[in-house]
């Protein structure tokens, strides 16, 4: 019984989690229309006990300093022979697995493995519908990756990763200003009218709606990701046009400042 609930209860985590990663404003901006999400890379891998996949039966690398590299010693003399740069401790040649392990590849369990991406939106953040949709507008930088043994532990802890690099945050909740809302609350964005001398009723934009498009949320988290030290300790080079980017936040346009100032 007690497996049964606790099963049950990695589950609801696991839909939790996968929520969570469809609605974060640095990996999901809504321009891929993943199955899962937009910035994962996932897949399926049967694996041998020491968590190697079945492409290792042929090529997996040793390390010079490895426990047994010794034994290809000679290997590593020719591989290396006329190599004066590279530096010992990262010297590897591939071997087999039953040459590395002293016993052949055996499948013991499938692994599941994520990488995930985080975007930044690079268009003006302000733009009409449409251009936050245009792949071109959109930068792409690696985040978090591992794998789990379970479909559920990969995603509670890709999730989990996430939040320690970008922050628990959700695309639809977060990162609107109190204006924003209140517009928002009182003007829907579209408008409905009776088809004059006919059924029916026909849509049209309120023009008092103030829209925040994904390209905005997104600049907005980059302003709060910039000052982290994940980002300093990861992205130092790239900052510096970070806060570029970011800087587009401030041309508001005056009629988006007009609406919100009624």
């Amino acid at each position: 019984m007690n497996n049964k609930k606790n099963d049950q209860s990695k589950r609801i985590k696991a839909i939790n989690s996968l929520e969570f990663l469809r609605n974060h404003p640095a990996i999901s901006p809504d321009i891929l229309g993943d199955s899962h999400f937009d910035g994962l890379w996932f897949h399926m891998a049967k694996c041998c006990k020491r968590g190697l996949s079945e492409g290792s039966k042929k090529f997996t690398t040793i390390y010079k300093g490895d426990k047994g590299w010794k034994r290809f010693k000679d290997r590593f003399e020719k591989e290396y022979k006329d190599d004066k740069e590279t530096t010992s401790s990262l010297q590897s040649v591939e071997v087999t697995y039953e040459e590395k392990f002293g016993e052949p590849w055996v499948f013991d369990h499938v692994e599941y493995w994520y990488e995930t991406t985080f975007f930044i939106f690079e268009g003006n953040p302000y733009a009409d519908v449409g251009e936050h949709m245009d792949y071109k507008n959109w930068g792409r930088y690696a985040g978090p990756e591992g794998g789990a043994n379970t479909y559920e532990d990969m995603l509670i802890r890709c999730a989990r990763n996430v939040k320690r690099a970008f922050g628990s945050f959700d695309i639809n909740k977060d990162f609107y200003t109190p204006e924003e809302k209140k517009n928002n609350k009182e003007n829907r964005s579209f408008l409905t009218s009776q088809i004059e001398g006919r059924k029916g009723y026909s849509l049209s934009s309120n023009p008092n709606y103030v829209s925040v498009e994904n390209g905005l949320v997104n600049l907005r988290w980059l302003k709060w990701f910039i000052e982290t030290d994940y980002c300093k300790k990861n992205w130092d080079c790239n900052i510096k046009d970070f806060k570029k980017t970011v800087a587009k936040l401030d041309k508001i346009p005056k009629k988006r400042v007009a609406k919100l100032e009624k």
